[in-house]
């Protein structure tokens, strides 16, 4: 088993090295985020701001939490520039590694689809968004949910399908949900920007298809749902979701008192966590029709007095039944969008299986699957439809090659610049850790082990500074003054210095006759597994800074934020700037070398300072020539005798701090009076207390919680030892009791009306109050309804 592991740790570094050999965009590439400066640009970013919190929406509409809150919302991974996005994916929602990266469509799903353009010939024009921008509980909807079918000759039996309940569809699907109009809107918005790029949109699974139904709709068009034929001769029962395993839940029909009928009419309690359990309860659901029919409860509520809302709750919506201008199509040409133009050539709608459903089939079966779903293109290919493929790359689907069903490397394009590798992967390396589901363990699937009094300590710390009420934690900055305001990365120049000048071949050379299968990380010089590469370079202004802080790597926050420093001593760092008067667009922080180093021993420095010479000349030289900073900051042995190295006579005034291993504050305070020597410094008093990371100096992607509360990542202390570590995202932030903004408040509340008007049970209603509010038969048949309606409407 330890060969095993090792040998898929082995078979990832490769992968990762393969992936920065081989992507079709240089590797000194980022994503920028969004360009305040320009029109899309600055409504992407107020789209942004305007993410439901969507937590509190399922609080109030389900009674019960749909989200995991902890690392917020993962909007989208995608180029932003104009005419850039050729074919869109939607998924479901993120997976835990693409919570860490702050990205969805990371990891197999992000894999598999970034292979999938790639058979179109797409790289970077491929973009990524999700049904849901947080992560959810559970799936979409339960799996072999009962309904009853009445066929032509009144016979009753029970089938199954996929249902998304009252509650639940509200939420995602409804025209009035501010989940649904957020997503339609950032839908809206990629089409918009790439008018003459997008060509194509593909659905992944169930929750995907109807997100791409309910958009049709919203702009005019027509989808038809699954059932859409029989939806007057089915009723569904009223059902409870019960664990299932893993992620997995099981629908289970109730009785009268709400309770599981399952288990009731099996005289025990019955585990669905065991497949063959709940295949013998619908089993003995489906052959014994009327004994459960006569204690399940039918509301027979709703506008189709079925018991739902809309037709494509059961099945979901039938994406061959799309209807724009009175045509069945697969195309969205002739829909109106927001800002009154129409789409005014073919963007095709293809719809794939859930990845999970694909990942359980052979390769073989899975690129059949996957090629037959899309020959619904071929009519739009006859009249002259056809994807331009990207810079460096072949449109293999236009030249006739078969599909093979595989997995494609995401390049640096789409993540902040310094983004470690092991955040920019096409496979899952990252789990939840346990009983603490605001702890994101990333960089193997394993079970490393963490220092749990550490993770408590981080869960409970605070921000040097707090932050208006009017910001949602665990989201991005959302308030007018922050929202624009953030670091677009380097620049090309200098992000062609700090990726060009690095010998990765060197610096991750193992020692003599030490490997990491046997040694762990001490195998390398340098502190961090060859997966993760370089990460973190720089924070701040590039631009002339007043000052620079040259510091030798301290922790490993930079592996999240991608900027250097930015745990406890960099905190600390930002305490003393505050205290020397210096703003934080003045001041620049670089890094000793771009790993991580902590335990690093002077046999390890003196290897990685000798590998990485180059790298600190240029960056430092580059620095250097543009006039000089007043004041040059050394934080750690190494800074120090590089910087006088690269300095040589240079007049620029130096100060020094130790690394005494104590109390990172500590170590700023003993050198307080060298700083007052300094004629501009001289009537400052210095108390390099802990203060947040300037949001000037964190990417777009940064949650508001990044950069505070000390050090949010922390080290495995076991085999996986840099390479495995845990993001632990503060308690103060995901806590947080925040109301709804007016206008999703109204749109909730228009929700739960519809529940009402329609007499469905309402948010938290258990079964016996829905009962005794309502008065109604639970086992009335059709035909009795029906009656019953005739005489009440007489």
């Amino acid at each position: 088993m330890k060969k095993l592991s090792c040998l898929l740790h082995s078979l990832n570094f490769l992968l990762i090295t393969t992936q920065m050999a081989n992507a079709a965009m240089p590797i000194w590439s980022y994503d920028p985020g969004p360009n305040p400066r320009t029109k899309m640009g600055k409504e992407l970013i107020d789209l942004t701001a305007n993410i439901p919190n969507m937590p509190e929406i399922a609080n109030q509409l389900m009674g019960e939490q749909k989200f995991r809150p902890a690392f917020g919302p993962v909007p989208w991974r995608m180029l932003q520039a104009p005419n850039k996005v050729k074919i869109l994916f939607i998924g479901q929602d993120a997976t835990h590694i693409a919570e860490a990266a702050g990205r969805p469509a990371t990891a197999g799903f992000g894999g598999r689809a970034q292979d999938l353009a790639a058979y179109f010939g797409v790289n970077e024009g491929a973009a990524f968004i999700n049904t849901y921008a947080y992560t959810i509980k559970g799936q979409y909807g339960a799996y072999n949910t009962p309904f009853i079918y009445r066929n032509d000759k009144g016979q009753d039996s029970f089938n199954l399908s996929n249902l998304v309940d009252n509650r639940l569809w509200l939420l995602t699907q409804d025209v009035d949900s501010p989940v649904t109009k957020w997503r339609n809107n950032l839908i809206d918005w990629i089409i918009r920007n790439n008018r003459d790029s997008i060509k194509l949109i593909v659905t992944f699974g169930g929750a995907a298809r109807d997100a791409m139904g309910a958009y049709v709709e919203s702009k005019g068009g027509k989808v038809e749902s699954r059932i859409e034929k029989i939806i007057d001769q089915i009723q569904v029962a009223e059902t409870k979701l019960e664990y299932a395993g893993g992620n997995n839940e099981f629908p289970v029909v109730v009785d009268q008192e709400g309770n599981d009928l399952y288990s009731r009419m099996a005289a025990r309690r019955l585990d669905y966590t065991k497949e063959p359990v709940q295949k013998t309860a619908v089993e003995d659901l489906q052959a014994n029709v009327e004994k459960y029919k006569s204690e399940m409860v039918f509301t027979k509520a709703g506008p189709m007095r079925n018991g739902l809302l809309h037709p494509a709750q059961l099945g979901g919506y039938d994406l061959n039944k799309i209807k724009v201008r009175n045509a069945y199509t697969r195309s969205l040409k002739g829909l109106r969008l927001s800002d009154g133009s129409t789409i005014s050539s073919d963007v095709l709608v293809v719809e794939l299986p859930h990845p999970t459903f694909l990942s359980n089939l052979s390769n073989e079966q899975a690129s059949k699957a996957v090629a037959q779903d899309l020959n619904v293109l071929r009519p739009y290919v006859s009249a002259g439809w056809k994807i331009n493929p990207d810079p460096g790359m072949s449109n293999r689907y236009a030249s006739g090659q078969p599909y093979r069903y595989s997995r494609a490397d995401i390049g640096p394009e789409y993540y902040d610049f310094g983004t470690p590798g092991t955040r920019m992967v096409p496979v899952s390396t990252a789990s939840r850790m346990g009983s603490n589901p605001h702890v994101i363990v990333f960089g193997t699937r394993d079970q490393a082990r963490f220092d749990r009094k550490a993770i408590g300590a981080m869960t409970n710390a605070r921000p040097g500074e707090d932050f208006s009420k009017e910001e949602l934690f665990v989201t991005r900055p959302r308030s007018a003054h922050l929202r624009y305001v953030f670091d677009a990365g380097p620049g090309e120049m200098y992000a062609r210095i700090m990726k060009e000048n690095l010998n990765m071949k060197q610096i991750f050379k193992t020692k003599p006759g030490k490997s990491f299968q046997s040694n762990g990380i001490d195998a390398y010089y340098v502190k961090n597994h060859p997966d993760i590469g370089d990460f973190g370079h720089y924070r701040g202004n590039l631009d002339k800074p007043r000052v620079i802080i040259v510091a030798d790597p301290r922790g490993y926050d930079d592996l999240i934020t991608a900027r250097a420093l930015t745990g406890t001593r960099g905190q600390h760092l930002q305490g003393l700037m505050r205290d020397l008067g210096v703003q934080d667009e003045n001041y620049l922080v670089i890094k000793t070398v771009p790993f991580g180093m902590d335990g690093a021993t002077a046999e390890d420095w003196k290897h990685v300072l000798a590998a990485t010479e180059n790298y600190r000349n240029a960056l430092l030289g580059k620095l250097l020539s543009n006039g000089g900073p007043e004041l040059i900051i050394t934080d750690g042995p190494a800074a120090k005798l590089e910087v006088k190295r690269i300095l040589g006579n240079s007049r620029i005034p130096v100060v020094h701090i130790g690394r005494s291993g104590g109390p990172d504050q500590a170590d700023i305070l003993a050198a307080a009076n060298d700083f007052k020597a300094l004629p501009q410094f001289k009537t400052a008093t210095i108390r390099a207390n802990l203060m947040n990371i300037p949001r000037s100096h964190l990417s777009f992607y940064a949650r508001t919680w990044e950069g505070t509360s000390g050090d949010r990542v922390l080290n495995s202390e076991d085999k996986f030892r840099g390479l495995a570590f845990a993001e632990v995202a503060p308690a103060w932030a995901w806590q947080q009791r925040s109301g709804l903004v007016p206008e999703h408040n109204h749109d909730v509340n228009i929700l739960i009306n519809k529940l009402k008007k329609n007499n469905l049970p309402l948010p938290g209603e258990s079964i016996p109050n829905y009962l005794r509010r309502t008065r109604i038969d639970p086992r009335l048949s059709f035909w009795e309804h029906a009656l019953r309606e005739l005489f009440r409407v007489a």
